[in-house]
């Protein structure tokens, strides 16, 4: 585990956090050398729950023109013009 001084943590914490964020691996805190017996632990995702073959052959997959209209809709969105809401009343 890689280790990091109270003084390096107080001085530069950004620096630190990055490092910590960057390598996914806990950094042990010491002071002159010796463990304080704190660590900084980037947060875990956790374990991702396992989807079965058979409920994954079960999606039914896009036609080509809903596809193009998702892709169509997602681009409105990003260019800031909203998309038609089909559920609206008056659509």
């Amino acid at each position: 585990m890689t280790t990091v001084g109270t003084r390096d943590l107080k001085q530069n914490p950004q620096a630190v956090l990055r490092q910590v964020l960057a390598s996914g691996e806990p950094v042990e805190v010491t002071s002159h050398g010796h463990p304080t017996g704190v660590a900084l632990v980037p947060l875990a995702t956790g374990p991702r729950p396992w989807v079965r073959g058979a409920e994954l052959a079960a999606i039914t997959p896009l036609m080509d023109d809903a596809a193009q209209r998702l892709h169509d809709d997602l681009a409105a969105v990003d260019h800031g013009d909203a998309p038609a809401d089909p559920w609206a009343a008056g659509a």
